[in-house]
């Protein structure tokens, strides 16, 4: 069997008076493990292929998730933020209330007496004098006219600093 080339040698059937069908097998097994191989090598290919596209997306869902987190806290943060700007305008405009409604009492007061002492208007252009300022804020006119801010004045003087800037406003408004 030594001058037989590998076809002859497996079409040659008998050996020591054995069959030779185990070299036969042998390729068949081998044939099959290649194609296994092979078929394996290509699942490998696709799947690092589709690990390398979901590791290229991850980062971008990560930034998106985080960027998401963000949204969400800085809307928290408006809600909580408008919410106590409401509440603060909803004091100051009490605080107005109050404020008008103790001027309207004094107006209720000074009217019916102004009236009874102010002398009928002539036909001429009457040009009416500048009315004084409202007693006990001398000091809120004083520490406006240097400069300083409503809120130092409200220090200073003990009143909220809508009172002040309610003061100035009409203070303004009859001068």
């Amino acid at each position: 069997m030594g001058n037989l080339n590998w076809a002859a040698w497996i079409r040659y059937r008998k050996h020591d008076g054995v069959e030779v069908r185990l070299m036969e097998w042998t390729i068949l097994v081998l044939v099959v493990e290649i194609l296994l191989l092979a078929m394996g090598w290509v699942l490998f290919q696709q799947a690092k292929s589709d690990l390398t596209a979901r590791a290229a997306e991850t980062p971008v869902l990560g930034e998106v998730k985080t960027l998401h987190n963000s949204i969400v806290r800085l809307l928290e943060q408006l809600k909580l933020e408008s919410s106590q700007s409401s509440a603060q305008l909803e004091a100051r405009c009490l605080e107005a209330r109050d404020l008008l409604a103790a001027l309207d009492e004094k107006l209720a007061v000074v009217q019916p007496s102004a009236r009874l002492a102010a002398p009928k208007p002539s036909r001429r252009a009457v040009v009416s004098p500048k009315p004084a300022p409202a007693p006990g804020y001398d000091r809120v006119y004083s520490l406006a006219d240097d400069g300083v801010s409503a809120a130092q004045i409200a220090e200073q003087a003990g009143l909220s600093e809508g009172e002040v800037e309610l003061i100035l406003g009409l203070r303004a408004n009859v001068g």
